[in-house]
């Protein structure tokens, strides 16, 4: 081949991959905490979010999608870790105060820097508890490399010690607020997390504004001609119900109205609750949710000074829901549909239709959605699937079931839900409710005589689900006779 062939050869080459390196696309997935799918705007008219209405309008959203585990640790490992709180390799079943998610179990940042991204994660990251991660590693960095993170800014949340020394700590140290905050912060865990009141910094100061400057700054310094995957993740709206400034006075709690599912009156925490105390909660509530939609709104600013906004994955997803006083209950930690059940919205334009699907996802589909649109290649052993067929409407579903876990002590609680019905047991029961009928959940079908089959066919679900979803080492092998005979039929025939 003659050198000018060579040189025309080379210069295909190199243009085919810098054409490739121009078409892949930014990916920004917004991570939020404790964000109930029944205060979705699209679900509810009182929410007012424009800037993710405005996303959402030119997306896709998934009405059925299960966090794998309804609270914060496990959801989280799962989304890294592509794996159920049952698989080894995860195992964590609640948070978890000394632990840290091993990297060889872990590889979602791998598997996105080796498509060619530059990786960092901005914001709550709540995978890791205290200094775990010391017994392998000597400093943090090499902890955050070897689970394939270019760049991180670990923001918990709002600081409840004035000793705290977090990225967002010394922000407010340096403007003198950190006293403030934390003695702030902490009178409220101490007495009562729910008790909505507004923060006593500006939304400009709070910590969800600033994981959004720091998200937007990254975003901002980071070359054109290589693409990123940025986690934005807000710690709102999980409480303390502490929405800054206009945010705690913009939703007015007379004008709200409950789901059918709150009761009238119930006791939590020593706190005999009412409708009119629960609309107090969740005006507080919808005002850190509004505040998290203005974020969101810088971060779609910064994309679009870069000048990728109209080519970068956009996901927005929680990794669990808050119940709301719904079934008489606050906070998370049960299978109801406000804490089990999260947001997921995907936005790509030219690639992903706008649109609503009842296809179920897990929220751990994240992951693998991600590595398939950038054209990676997804590590082996993962149970996380891709919902990237579904959103570009190449199939209307790849899952028949989703499922969730949670417990400390045995027997472990488990959740199943199906196109129609939801089943779980708890330590001392069982509930079976018909989604179709019944969105709300107000009737327990479990103990119905004539819903004995459909009970069995849940719980025969949920079993066959342990039994395919269990990492197997021995998996694809292939005995010697068979790898020798393969060896032998490839060889050439002679004529």
């Amino acid at each position: 081949m003659s050198f000018r062939l060579n040189l025309l050869l080379l210069i295909f080459v190199a243009a085919a991959n810098i054409q490739a390196a121009e078409t892949k696309p930014d990916v920004l997935v917004i991570f939020t905490d404790q964000w109930s799918p029944r205060y979705l705007s699209w679900e509810n008219p009182q929410v007012r979010t424009p800037n993710l209405d405005q996303i959402a309008k030119e997306g896709m959203i998934f009405d059925a999608c299960y966090t794998t585990s309804p609270v914060c640790m496990p959801a989280r490992i799962s989304l890294l870790t592509g794996l159920y709180p049952h698989n080894g390799g995860h195992s964590v079943w609640g948070n978890v105060l000394k632990y840290y998610v091993p990297p060889e179990s872990a590889p979602m940042f791998r598997d996105i820097r080796k498509a060619g991204y530059t990786t960092a994660q901005i914001g709550k990251l709540h995978w890791t508890g205290g200094t775990a991660w010391k017994e392998k590693f000597s400093k943090l960095a090499d902890y955050y490399e070897a689970l394939g993170l270019d760049h991180v800014v670990d923001v918990s949340g709002p600081p409840d010690s004035p000793k705290d020394h977090s990225p967002y700590g010394k922000y407010l140290n340096q403007l003198g607020l950190l006293k403030a905050v934390s003695e702030d912060i902490h009178d409220r865990y101490i007495n009562w997390e729910f008790e909505p009141r507004a923060s006593v910094v500006k939304p400009e100061n709070y910590h969800d504004t600033f994981v959004a400057e720091m998200a937007a700054d990254f975003m901002n310094k980071q070359p054109k001609d290589k693409p990123f995957c940025l986690v934005a993740s807000f710690h709102s709206p999980h409480p303390p119900l502490d929405a800054p400034g206009e945010f705690a006075t913009m939703y007015d709690p007379d004008k709200l109205t409950l789901p059918a599912n709150v009761p009238e009156v119930y006791l939590r925490e020593g706190h005999a609750l009412n409708h009119d105390e629960t609309r107090k909660f969740l005006a507080n509530y919808l005002g850190k949710i509004s505040l998290v939609d203005q974020c969101v709104g810088r971060l779609v600013a910064a994309l679009k000074e870069r000048g990728t906004w109209e080519n970068t994955l956009v996901i927005f997803t929680a990794d669990h829901g808050e119940m709301m006083g719904a079934h008489g209950y606050l906070t998370k930690g049960r299978f109801y549909e406000e804490s089990a059940r999260v947001p997921l919205m995907m936005r790509w334009p030219g690639q992903i239709k706008p649109g609503r699907t009842q296809a179920l996802a897990q929220m751990m589909d994240v992951y693998p959605t991600i590595v398939e649109a950038i054209g990676g290649e997804l590590s082996p052993g993962r149970f996380a699937i891709s919902q990237l067929p579904v959103a570009i409407g190449s199939v209307l579903n790849v899952r028949s079931l989703a499922v969730s876990e949670i417990g400390t002590v045995a027997p472990l609680r488990m959740m199943a839900r199906d196109a129609h019905y939801k089943w779980w047991a708890e330590e001392d029961a069982e509930f079976l409710f018909d989604l179709q009928e019944d969105p709300l959940e107000m009737e327990n079908l479990a103990d119905k005589e004539e819903k004995r089959e459909i009970l069995q066919h849940m719980r025969d679900e949920m079993l066959l689900h342990l039994r395919s979803s269990q990492l197997n080492l021995s998996a694809g092998y292939k005995s010697k006779v068979k790898r020798l005979r393969a060896a032998e039929d490839s060889k050439p025939k002679l004529p």
